[in-house]
């Protein structure tokens, strides 16, 4: 991500909650990841909580649920970062 960083209101990041544009919040960030649906080992419940206002960070945190190491998560992570949540959230 740039040293500029992007700001998005909850409204835009539900825009984008199809497998054709997929957005997440986690932890107060905003990431695409749409490239990414394809591998998600949880199948559809990435799209699930696509375009959605509410943070996924519970979900995430749930590692087991997920079959990967923390560490791969965290890189998907940073390599799909597009902005940070508009306050208040």
């Amino acid at each position: 991500m740039s040293t500029d960083v992007k700001e998005y209101t909850a409204a835009q990041v539900e825009q984008h909650c199809t497998h054709d544009s997929l957005w997440i919040i986690y932890d107060g960030k905003v990431y695409d990841m749409t490239s990414f649906y394809p591998q998600h080992p949880g199948g559809t419940a990435l799209l699930r909580k696509a375009g959605k206002a509410s943070d996924v960070t519970t979900s995430l945190q749930m590692v087991q649920a997920h079959g990967l190491p923390w560490q791969i998560i965290q890189k998907k992570l940073a390599e799909n970062q597009i902005g940070v949540l508009k306050r208040p959230y």
